[in-house]
């Protein structure tokens, strides 16, 4: 039985040594702050979205707001709801603009008429 205990512990420590790995990622700092849609959604209202150094982050449309967690891999910024939805945005423009691909497929880059665009906000709005 301890035998199985230590394979036990020993596995739970390479899982818990490779998430913290894969966690580190890329540096957030360049791209945290605050951005606003290039183009209001629907013709009415703009997408307001705030990514904090700490990896956390708001998405606010109307009035109403969702949390995430965000982290940069690849050269991309990847937002992960609680729902279990995952957006992936690119940067360009330095981290100046963000762009999404809102199909909800899979793209390289953003598919005409379904791309989201963001610049970066200044401090006072």
């Amino acid at each position: 039985m301890n035998k199985n205990l230590l394979k036990l512990a020993a596995v739970i420590g390479l899982i818990l040594v490779g998430l913290a790995l894969s966690g580190c990622g890329e540096s957030r700092s360049r791209f945290a702050g605050a951005y606003r849609s290039v183009n209001p959604i629907a013709e009415k209202n703009y997408i307001d979205l705030d990514l904090e150094e700490n990896g956390k982050g708001t998405w606010t449309l109307a009035e109403k707001t969702t949390e995430f967690t965000w982290v940069v891999n690849h050269h991309k910024i990847w937002i992960y709801l609680k729902t279990g939805a995952i957006i992936v945005f690119t940067p360009s423009e330095g981290g100046k603009e963000l762009s999404a691909d809102m199909t909800g497929e899979w793209h390289p880059g953003c598919s005409p008429n379904s791309c989201v665009v963001f610049k970066r906000v200044s401090a006072g709005g």
